[in-house]
């Protein structure tokens, strides 16, 4: 995996396509009062639906709430194993998907209780493939080259304290320029992200647009495939060990191969 390291100023512009995408994010991160989306994800082209593994975790509304309903089956139809972000329109449209995740404010910087640097303390991890019943499916077309770039905005909170308020737009901070080998299958996608100084005692959301830029075509009009996009703390455990959490549940085995 080779990386190219793009610096922006705090100030560089941001297009109107991704203040869309980084608007809905915003929306969706204020509504469900969670940095770290565990539904559904932002994208800005898509064949349908597609979900974070944070979802389906122990944690996620898919163990806590879905599999609990008395309308389980319908539930699980709806909303199961849709892990997989299947693109069929990728040519010349550079499809991207966002991850987003928030840290501490002024007092733990200020008392050295941070990282100097983010990717020393979250995982941002991907599948670069599609698989089903455990077998990949090569018919796909993969991602070769992709963009990855920071965006970070304050937060603060409101309804006495107990809901995220983002309290300015996402500023455009850093961009990773990265060439994947055509074998490279699960991706370790963090790359160094230097804390910004907060302007609330809250701290700081920060969102990762993940920009396909070129791919590995599969077979003839086969969309791109990819699957898995999670993104967590290192306490939380390795990206394997998250899996292990969804992978043994059987309402998410092997289905919903739609090509």
């Amino acid at each position: 995996m080779k990386k190219l390291i793009l610096i922006f100023l705090i100030s560089f512009p941001i297009l109107g396509d991704e203040k869309r995408d980084l608007a809905d994010l915003a929306k969706r991160i204020e509504k469900y009062n969670e940095s770290f989306i565990k539904g559904v994800m932002v994208t800005s082209e898509k064949d349908e639906e597609v979900r974070s593994v944070n979802y389906y975790t122990k944690e996620g509304d898919f163990k806590r709430t879905v599999l609990k309903q008395t309308e389980k089956k319908e539930y699980i139809e709806k909303w199961g194993d849709r892990r997989r972000w299947f693109v069929s329109k990728w040519q010349g449209k550079q499809p991207a998907i966002y991850v987003s995740a928030s840290y501490n404010g002024n007092y733990e910087l200020e008392n050295n209780l941070q990282s100097k640097d983010l990717k020393d303390d979250y995982r941002f991890y991907f599948k670069n493939y599609c698989e089903f019943d455990g077998i990949i499916d090569t018919r796909y077309a993969r991602i070769k080259k992709m963009r990855l770039t920071y965006f970070d905005a304050p937060y603060t909170a409101v309804n006495n304290m107990m809901n995220i308020k983002i309290s300015s737009n996402f500023k455009k901070i850093v961009s990773y320029d990265i060439d994947l080998k055509e074998d490279d299958k699960v991706i370790n996608a963090m790359q160094s992200f230097k804390p910004v100084k907060s302007t609330t005692w809250y701290g700081n959301i920060f969102a990762i647009q993940l920009k396909v830029l070129e791919v590995y075509p599969g077979e003839k009009d086969m969309p791109l495939c990819t699957s898995d996009y999670y993104m967590g703390y290192k306490g939380w455990g390795s990206y394997e060990d998250v899996l292990k959490q969804i992978d043994e549940l059987p309402e998410l085995k092997g289905k919903r191969n739609p090509y």
